[in-house]
């Protein structure tokens, strides 16, 4: 479902190749991710942390890139909102996620984001929002500064959510996008919300922003550590 007032598409020409890819290629992409994730055992803790956010109003949702795929799964049907660039790939982001029954508000990072929290903070009206915090171009798990911006400006609780999968194939894209294996164990889970700044001064932001990323990067590891053995990735390794 989509909201009056909110941007939802690009204003960005695009050229006839690109159209031709944005005709064709979401509803396979969609379909294949849907088939595999259907086949794998997902598990999914503590979504009461959502729950009792959600209860009481709106909740944002950070995300690490590499996890959107598994996040829209999870809450596919929700018609929970997320933010798209412009772009030809945010387009073809938006058409994929679109088929999962969840809508993409849009915006642009290179105008300083500011486009884009002002479609945020409207559709939180309305609904919960997703939010990759290191997207569209990392670094990867990296968080930048929009979602303090945005729980400050709101006043919206922020609730870490992440996904680790067993066996997946990963693509050579910069956030290792992975497209889970048939059968892959798959564990997701929700961690406490986080207050957002009391303002969106700029040692305020800071301070949120690096707790956020903090938090998120933890429950990640955490499930990694579980699923996996090990983490598969720190900020401290190479992209």
């Amino acid at each position: 479902m989509k909201f009056p007032g909110l941007q939802y598409e690009s204003p960005q020409p695009f050229t006839f190749r690109q159209r031709l890819v944005l005709a064709v290629a979401p509803a396979p992409i969609a379909a294949v991710f849907k088939l595999l994730a259907r086949t794998c055992r997902f598990e999914f803790r503590d979504r009461h942390y959502l729950e009792d956010v959600t209860a009481r109003g709106r909740a944002i949702i950070p995300i690490w890139h590499e996890c959107l795929g598994l996040g829209v799964f999870v809450f596919r049907h929700s018609n929970y909102h997320s933010l798209t660039s412009y772009s030809f790939d945010g387009e073809l982001a938006t058409r994929i996620i679109n088929r999962f029954c969840i809508e993409a508000v849009r915006g642009s990072s290179s105008r300083g984001g500011s486009d884009a929290l002002v479609n945020l903070a409207k559709a939180l009206e309305y609904v919960t929002v997703g939010f990759t915090l290191d997207g569209p171009r990392g670094p990867r798990r990296i968080a930048k500064p929009g979602i303090a911006i945005l729980a400050a400006r709101t006043q919206t609780p922020v609730v870490p959510l992440a996904f680790a999968v067993d066996r997946c194939w990963r693509l050579r894209s910069w956030d290792r996008f992975p497209f889970p294996k048939p059968f892959a164990r798959v564990l997701g889970a929700c961690g406490p919300p986080i207050p957002p700044p009391r303002d969106d001064a700029p040692e305020n932001v800071e301070q949120a922003r690096r707790e956020i990323e903090a938090r998120l990067n933890d429950l990640q590891w955490g499930l990694e550590r579980e699923v996996c053995g090990a983490p598969v990735f720190e900020p401290s390794d190479s992209p």
